[in-house]
């Protein structure tokens, strides 16, 4: 449509609107300066006044937004809905525009004498908009605002948004819708929790999270994932969304490798290699001259020793704990040497420990060559 045949279809309301409103702009633009009229009591009336007539035109504008939306003509331009439409022809933000249209649908089929309340200017469009989004809200709470005053209906609710401020009103409209359908509220956390569920799907290069939560099981999670989210350091560059993702690894590691969620096949398999500390320091190409540590896990203790790769382990591999072991005294191997441990998961609550002590052959006292699990000696210094 052109803009002459625009002009020639604008009702004449509009220009008397833009004209009043034209001469209000013009009055508070020059107040405060000496030839303006609006200062002192002057100033306090019309700036109330100016708040009354946008609570009423914010009805106003609720209430025609229906008969807009069933019109239908918005459509003819494509858009998706009619809060779509309407945020792009104002720009105003797509959550604005859909409380405006559900706002004015609860007005025109549920609440018609707080509509005139709000037209006429007796109620504010803050309460206005507080009966709309909590009073309807379920079949019950429906009948008990058709009721009369003395049966707590809609003419009760607006008796008490004559006197009450906006947040006060808020908190009692809640009661009353609380005490009208008490099961509203279970019925929308049971369909909250029936649809809860997360999907992890595997992708090209990874894996895609989807899902849904409930509010407390989402507020669990991100505090959780907050708790183990530390500061970034001045050369880390990740996104607050990837140091979140790294966050969620960590919690699964946490329970996991602490055995938080049993012991049974949620445990991931572990690998015990008994070694003397010198050999490991040999193995692995640390200089002798370190002094040596005492034992503790990969990031304390004997882990000060050897390279950070064997300390931590890659981002997505196994990590590496030292622990001290029993040594004989009449050898400078572990009493123990050759024995192996390894945990794997098992299918039914318990931890199985399989010892593959028989297939090692521990070393004689009197040799001093290692023998490792094939029967061939091992010579810890070929490695070096």
């Amino acid at each position: 449509m052109d803009s002459a045949a625009r002009a020639s279809s604008t009702p004449p309301v509009v220009p008397k609107l833009v004209s009043v409103v034209d001469r209000l702009v013009t009055a508070v633009e020059t107040s405060g300066t000496p030839a303006s009229r609006l200062e002192g009591q002057a100033a306090i009336e019309v700036l109330v006044a100016l708040r009354t007539q946008l609570d009423r035109l914010a009805v106003a504008s609720a209430r025609l937004a229906t008969t807009v939306e069933a019109d239908g003509l918005w459509s003819i331009e494509g858009a998706r809905s009619f809060p779509h439409w309407l945020a792009g022809i104002t720009g105003m933000p797509f959550h604005r525009a859909k409380e405006l249209a559900s706002t004015g649908r609860a007005l025109r089929d549920h609440l018609p004498a707080t509509a005139r309340a709000g037209l006429a200017g007796d109620v504010g469009a803050d309460q206005v908009q507080v009966l709309a989004k909590l009073a309807p809200t379920s079949d019950a709470r429906r009948l008990v605002l058709a009721a009369a005053e003395e049966e707590c209906g809609e003419e009760f609710l607006l008796r008490q948004a004559h006197t009450l401020p906006a947040g006060s009103f808020r908190r009692l409209v809640q009661r009353w819708a609380a005490a009208a359908d008490p099961e509203a509220d279970e019925r929308g956390y049971r369909d909250a929790c029936e649809r809860e569920h997360v999907t992890l799907s595997p992708t090209t290069g990874g894996v895609h999270l989807a899902g849904f939560l409930t509010t407390d099981h989402g507020a669990l999670l991100s505090a959780a994932l907050d708790s183990v989210m530390t500061p970034p350091a001045p050369d880390d560059h990740r996104s607050t969304p990837q140091r979140r993702a790294q966050a969620l690894a960590d919690v699964a590691r946490l329970c996991l490798d602490h055995g938080l969620v049993g012991t049974g096949a949620a445990v991931r398999p572990h690998l015990s290699c008994v070694v003397d500390y010198e050999t490991l320091r040999r193995a692995v190409g640390v200089p002798a001259g370190l002094p040596a540590a005492p034992a503790g896990t990969g990031r304390d203790g004997l882990g000060r020793g050897l390279p950070g790769e064997l300390r931590r382990g890659p981002e997505e591999g196994p990590s590496l704990r030292l622990s001290p072991w029993p040594m004989s005294s009449a050898s400078p191997w572990p009493s123990s040497w050759g024995q192996v441990r390894s945990r794997r998961r098992c299918s039914r609550g318990s931890r199985a420990t399989r010892r593959s002590a028989g297939s090692c052959s521990a070393p004689s006292r009197r040799s001093s060559t290692p023998v490792g699990p094939s029967g061939r000696s091992w010579d810890p210094d070929a490695r070096r």
